[in-house]
């Protein structure tokens, strides 16, 4: 009878020990995992104010069509966005990309990490004319919507920064020329060269 009051015992500290101790705890973290996560559409550059690679592109169209409704100021806070977005990937971007470079050429480095590295860095290769267009883009934006508010310092500066940016283009229409243009007219040069 002694020996089955003491199974009994043990029985209940265990019954005790799983329901008290790890029940809670198999509920606690069942209870906390991250819920799943459901596809969400690319956000719109106005309505949630983040630009990304996903909307890049949809961030510059909206720039253009409030450009030729004369929004001068929602424009302007959008291409802002996309300045620093683009300067911000491009400068990662090239920081990763010679700490790849470093290593890929280090001889201590093992052979078999380096091939990966040379996929990556491929990758890299192509993100960079990407987001090089599109931060020069931007450069020619602010400079150009800036001059339209009347806001020269700031307009000289970025068209400044364009045309060192970018190769020279002779064309007339070439966003170059533009850029020269509206450059020589702040500092009313127009026609001089």
């Amino acid at each position: 009878m002694k020996h089955v009051a003491e199974n009994l015992g043990r029985t209940s500290c265990f019954l005790f020990f799983l329901v008290g101790i790890i029940l809670p705890l198999v509920l606690g973290l069942s209870a906390h995992a991250a819920p799943e996560k459901k596809a969400k559409p690319a956000p719109q550059a106005k309505e949630s104010g983040v630009v990304n690679d996903a909307n890049l592109q949809a961030s510059q169209k909206k720039v253009d069509e409030l450009l030729k409704k004369n929004d001068l100021n929602e424009s302007l806070r959008i291409e802002l966005r996309i300045h620093e977005y683009t300067k911000e990937v491009l400068t990662t971007v090239k920081f990763i990309k010679g700490q790849y470079e470093k290593a890929v050429n280090d001889p201590a480095f093992p052979t078999k990490d380096k091939e990966q590295l040379y996929l990556k860095l491929k990758g890299l290769n192509d993100l960079i004319p990407r987001y090089t267009a599109a931060y020069e883009t931007s450069l020619y934006y602010l400079g150009y919507i800036y001059a339209k508010r009347r806001e020269s310092e700031r307009a000289r500066k970025y068209l400044s920064e364009y045309l060192q940016a970018v190769p020279f283009s002779a064309s007339a229409n070439s966003k170059w020329m533009k850029a020269k243009s509206f450059l020589l007219e702040l500092y009313s040069l127009e026609g001089e060269f």
